[in-house]
């Protein structure tokens, strides 16, 4: 037997493995260095954040002189900003959005009146489990600037975190695009604040009321806060129309477990924006809130008789103004 004969092609063969164990390592290296710096779509300029906003002032004058046909001079003006700062890495996805809203109306001989008051924060995070589908936990609060009269009456009827709402909730979420996302909670704790205790006896928002005895003297304070649990669904819809034209809509529900779970509360907007140029567009928005729980001063039909009791609330307003990209 040839010694040598056999040896050679046993080495020959070693060498050809280790070549091919080699290669294949490398290649798993280039593969494991190439999944580490893929970028998202949100970083591929190198940059995790997405940031933006709109500031809008839209103003309006009436001036009348000698007018036979009579009113009143007045000057009104709305400044409404909204803005988004976004991170997306990998699965992570962390949302954060703002919006601020305040309007007077002047008129002649009259005390200025708020036509807009609104405070918004949102934040919201994501852990992508598939496709379009994120494990999300939200979180939104609401209040006002300034405090809110009645009218009628002249009495005050809100004012500075009176309301006040404060929402966290657990749930899905479905992003399938950048026009539509739709946040389902099953699990959503809703936290009502009202920091005013004249509204707080009064049981205003659906807090706990004072309570008196026989000759009407307070024995206990209304409640400043209330708590309730439930299901929560947040829908955000955006799209272009036409090249000047941009729609936006955004629906709210809560359906509160522990009472009432049929009495839904609604917040639904839209928002329509006209772009006449870089600096100066026209806007059509309108508010639509339902909850039993906000009293609201009414008329019986027929007669100039007033009372307090539940029904739908509705804003809608037209501006023309400047607007300014952030």
């Amino acid at each position: 037997m040839n010694t040598r004969k056999t040896i050679l092609p046993l080495a020959l063969l070693l060498v050809a493995a280790s070549t091919a164990n080699a290669q294949e390592d490398k290649a798993q290296r280039d593969a494991a260095a190439k999944e580490m710096q893929t970028k998202t779509a949100a970083d591929t300029t190198g940059k995790l954040w997405v940031r933006g906003g709109t500031l809008q002032l839209n103003m309006s004058q009436v001036s009348l002189t000698n007018w036979s046909a009579g009113g009143f001079s007045s000057v009104s003006g709305v400044a409404m900003f909204n803005g988004f700062a976004n991170r997306k890495k990998g699965r992570h996805a962390w949302d954060n959005s703002v919006a601020l809203a305040y309007g007077l109306l002047s008129q002649e001989k009259q005390d200025p009146v708020k036509t807009d008051d609104r405070i918004e924060l949102n934040t919201k995070y994501g852990y992508e489990l598939n496709k379009a589908w994120y494990l999300a936990v939200l979180a939104q609060f609401k209040t006002q600037f300034t405090e809110g009269t009645d009218p009628a009456s002249g009495g005050r009827i809100s004012n500075f975190m009176a309301p006040g709402y404060l929402i966290l909730g657990l749930g899905m979420d479905y992003k399938p695009n950048d026009h539509f996302s739709a946040f389902i909670s099953p699990a959503t704790a809703k936290f009502t604040f009202v920091n005013e205790q004249d509204l707080a006896d009064a049981g205003a928002f659906g807090v706990d009321p004072a309570t008196y005895d026989a000759m009407g003297v307070k024995l206990t304070n209304g409640a400043s806060n209330l708590f309730e649990f439930g299901g929560y669904v947040k829908l955000m819809y955006t799209q272009d129309l036409a090249k000047n034209i941009n729609f936006l809509t955004r629906a709210d529900f809560f359906s509160n477990y522990l009472k009432n779970p049929q009495n839904v509360v609604v917040n639904w907007e839209t928002l329509f924006t006209f772009k006449v140029n870089s600096w100066f567009a026209a806007t059509l928005s309108t508010m639509l809130i339902y909850d039993d729980k906000t009293q609201i001063m009414k008329k019986w039909e027929d007669t100039d008789q007033m009372y307090v009791g539940k029904g739908t609330q509705f804003k809608e307003t037209i501006g023309l103004g400047i607007t300014i990209k952030l």
